[in-house]
């Protein structure tokens, strides 16, 4: 109890003529805490671990000690405003909650206190109690919370979580963390990438050759296209449809012949499978969904069995969560920290090497000193990618040995480091990398229950490069997107200019499209500030990654009303329109479930502002990082495919999006393609011809931009899939003019044909050949064995199914399959002509060089 209290009630004198409304308050602030309920037998951790009885008094509680609390505060706001110059009456007060006017009647002006004393003695009163029931308040939630926590099986207690955090600290798990990470500028490829890219042609060359139907002998490496898959978004759907067509493209030889392996939110599911377990085959990743999707992954029952029965597996899926959520305790123990400084030369240049020579006051290794130093700057400007030397270690950086040691350093130093907070993405990225990752093999003691099987490498996105360094696999690239509201500081208030801005996740580098700022891989996640490491954390767990660019659900709040918009029947949809209207700005950049957030390996404590737009000095300036589905800006990704450096020449878009005729996906990507000056996208290529409801103003523009016969062109392509069950249509020359000024139309002309490229082109300076793309859309056929499925209306391949059955998963995978089949002389022929083109243009330009 509050001890001053019960003095200043005795002061009060017990003649009734001398009290006053002031002894009055006192008293009623006395009884309040004398009549506080005494703590709950939980509170006072006596409680049985299961009774579920202690549970609801301590919740009645709870309720009890808010409202006491939320009429002592207007019991204050009351006095500090009353009239203290005035005597007033006895104070009629029903437990605080209210304060009568003063009456001149009642009481002598003699009987009040001074004016400032009386209100700050009562005003001290009702702090002491207000503190007091904070107390009980805190107490109470925390043994609630004890006797909660202490409901879950014991593999889920904190020594559970505080072993599995563990893993994130183990070099046997993590070898990256005796190395140190710095950004890299530039909006080239890394070293690693450069060297891939002539791996993997020299690799592919036999297979090429066969596919296009010519010799070997006569294939020069140079000449093979570089081809990448785009997979577009659509949940389980998607992800079972691009492995699927994954599966036909194995079967025809085409996919011996891919580059890069690129997908948004659901087909990174099916590039995750096959480029971890299933080591490229699309059969494996299908056997192992036919077992993994029976059950659902949102199952509590089945969670809770799976932690039981796999206890190393277990720890090894939600290690992520379990460090997050231990380290997310920290952020309100942060004071004032000591700096961990970093040498860095100019703008995230590479430190210094350990190794460097040593300072000396001799004349002559002072010059060889400089010499060295220049020496290792020449190398790493010749060098691409300006990578060389990220793999080095930084001795100033030590590796914490335990989890407490890890919550410590963020505790107590590295600038208040802003901790990411666990979000649902968290979870939803652990359950998913259970359900797809985890391998799922019949059981052979009990045929009903599956055995688990998983390799502890496959928990981080860097060791998928053991495949893509020899040429054996495509690179996989992974996308999401961040959304940047319109000011350097994500100011809500300045919203006008908000965008999408794409990310990318390979195995080599995690890293900015748009601005140009990269990590190695097995960086992300770590806490960087001026390109430097802060503290050596594991690599963040690749289910982290695959919840990220999947999270459809942190779309912003329009994205939401857009998918019940488009089930109104039309005839309703314009009564509903005035309202969107209104709305519409504010819904665009408000998410009702926050994004996946992470530390910004970019963050700079000066950021540097480019003399353009200052877009750099925005991502610089934010300490954390917030990502999401890259499905919310365009459904397929074409982003990371049109990088310039990366040199794609053919696309096969594999569009498994949900209304998948009014969706404006090339329309973005040609926006995309104009304002970062890709000059080979085959300008007006549009496959569908109806616009898409409610379009930004960004589409409409490009909806008027579009001249009438590309209009005409979308027409026919659209009625040749509905009507003449063509599966695939290619886009190989332009239908539009380019909007990019150095693009000219001579050059336009002769490059847009889809013949071999004339050896005498108009132009010296033309451009290389157009982009072929290659469009196939998730659509029912005729010639299917059930010609009736349509998967754009079938109940269990709706995006957030999460339970098929094995017959859905082979009928949607065959379905797939057969579309793909069915159209592999077209692509064939689609591929041989950019083969030729590219061939033509290398020969063209070597005559011109004399060569």
């Amino acid at each position: 109890m509050i001890q001053t209290q019960k003095n200043s009630s005795a002061e009060v004198s017990d003649d009734p003529s001398e009290d006053s409304w002031y002894s009055g308050i006192l008293s009623i602030l006395g009884s309040i805490s004398n009549s506080l309920p005494p703590q709950p037998l939980n509170s006072q951790k006596q409680t049985p671990k299961d009774d579920k009885s202690t549970i609801d008094a301590d919740t009645s509680y709870i309720s009890w000690l808010g409202s006491a609390k939320v009429k002592l505060d207007a019991l204050a706001d009351k006095i500090r405003t009353a009239n203290w110059n005035k005597p007033t009456s006895q104070t009629n007060i029903d437990n605080g909650s209210s304060l009568s006017e003063p009456s001149a009647s009642s009481v002598d002006s003699k009987d009040l206190p001074k004016e400032d004393s009386a209100q700050e003695h009562i005003l001290l009163q009702i702090s002491a109690l207000q503190t007091q029931i904070s107390q009980r308040i805190d107490e109470t939630k925390a043994a609630l919370g004890d006797v909660v926590y202490n409901m879950l099986p014991e593999q889920l207690q904190r020594p559970w979580v505080t072993a599995c955090a563990q893993m994130c600290i183990d070099p046997e798990v993590h070898p990256e963390l005796l190395q140190s990470a710095t950004v890299r500028m530039g909006h080239g490829i890394c070293g690693q990438e450069a060297d891939f890219q002539k791996q993997r042609a020299r690799h592919i060359r036999n297979d090429f050759a066969e596919f296009i139907g010519v010799a070997a002998a006569t294939v020069d490496e140079r000449d093979i296209p570089i081809i990448g898959v785009a997979g577009s978004g659509g949940g389980f759907r998607a992800m079972i449809a691009t492995v699927g067509s994954y599966r036909a493209m194995q079967l025809a030889g085409l996919a011996q012949c891919v580059t890069y392996d690129a997908a948004v939110s659901g087909s990174s599911w099916a590039i995750a499978a096959l480029h971890t377990y299933a080591n490229g085959s699309p059969f494996k990743v299908l056997e192992n969904l036919r077992e993994a999707m029976q059950n659902s992954m949102f199952s509590t029952a089945n969670l809770v069995d799976f932690v039981k029965s796999n206890d190393l597996i277990a720890k090894r899926v939600f290690v992520d969560m379990a460090t997050k959520y231990l380290l997310s305790s920290t952020e309100d123990k942060q004071d004032t920290e000591e700096v961990i400084r970093c040498d860095v030369q100019d703008r995230f240049s590479t430190p210094t090497s350990t190794a460097a020579v040593t300072t000396s006051s001799s004349f002559t290794h002072k010059i060889v000193d400089e010499m060295v130093q220049q020496g290792e700057r020449l190398i790493e400007s010749v060098l691409p990618g300006n990578y060389t030397r990220k793999d080095q270690a930084n001795s100033e950086i030590t590796v914490p040995a335990t989890i407490d040691e890890l919550i410590e350093s963020v505790e107590s130093s590295l600038e208040k480091l802003s901790v990411p907070k666990l979000s649902i993405v968290d979870l939803y990225g652990a359950l998913l990398f259970k359900q797809l990752i985890v391998q799922h093999k019949p059981g052979f003691e009990d045929s009903s229950k599956a055995e688990l099987d998983l390799d502890p490498k496959w928990t981080r996105l860097s060791a998928q490069r053991t495949a893509v360094d020899r040429g054996h696999l495509p690179m996989p690239i992974y996308t999401a997107v961040r959304h940047f509201i319109g000011s350097h500081d994500n100011d809500t208030q300045a919203t006008e200019s908000h965008r999408y801005q794409w990310f990318e996740f390979n195995p080599y580098e995690f890293g900015s499209i748009d601005h140009g700022a990269w990590i190695p891989s097995w960086a992300f996640g770590r806490p960087m500030v001026d390109g430097c490491d802060q503290i050596r954390i594991g690599e963040t767990h690749f289910g982290s990654i695959m919840g990220t660019v999947a999270s459809a659900f942190c779309a912003s709040v329009k994205a939401m009303v857009m998918e019940v918009y488009m089930n109104i029947p039309t005839p309703l949809r314009p009564a509903v329109d005035p309202l969107l209207d209104w709305f519409d700005h504010d819904t665009e950049i408000s998410h009702l479930v926050p994004p996946y957030t992470l530390y910004n390996p970019f963050f700079r404590k000066d950021p540097t502002v480019p003399e353009k737009d200052g877009s750099l000095a925005e991502l610089e300036s934010e300490r954390l990082l917030s990502l999401m589905d890259a499905g919310l800006e365009n459904n397929l990704p074409f982003a990371p495919l049109l990088r310039k450096e990366r040199q794609v020449d053919v696309i096969i878009c594999l569009d498994s999006s949900a209304n998948i005729d009014i969706m404006p996906w090339f329309a973005r990507a040609e926006a995309w393609a104009s304002i970062h000056g890709i000059e080979r996208w085959p300008w007006g290529a549009r496959p569908w011809a109806a616009d898409p409801l409610r379009p930004s103003k960004a589409e409409v523009e490009l909806s008027r931009s579009m001249l009438s016969s590309t209009k005409q062109a979308s027409k026919n392509v659209e009625s040749r899939f509905k009507d003449g069950n063509v599966r695939c249509v290619v886009f190989n020359k332009a239908l539009a003019p380019s909007p990019l000024r150095s693009h000219s139309s001579s050059s336009s002309s002769s490059l847009a044909a889809s013949a071999p490229m004339p050896s005498s082109p108009s132009s010296p300076s033309a451009a290389q050949p157009p982009l072929t793309l290659l469009y196939l859309p998730l659509l029912g056929n005729k010639e299917f064995r059930d010609s009736s499925f349509d998967p754009g209306t079938a109940d269990f391949c709706a995006t957030f199914n999460d339970k098929w059955t094995v017959e859905q998963v082979n009928k949607l995978a065959d379905l797939a399959s057969l579309n793909f089949a069915q159209e592999v002389e077209r692509i064939r022929l689609a591929v041989k002509q950019a083969y030729e083109r590219k061939r033509a243009y290398r020969l063209y330009m070597e005559s011109l060089n004399g060569k």
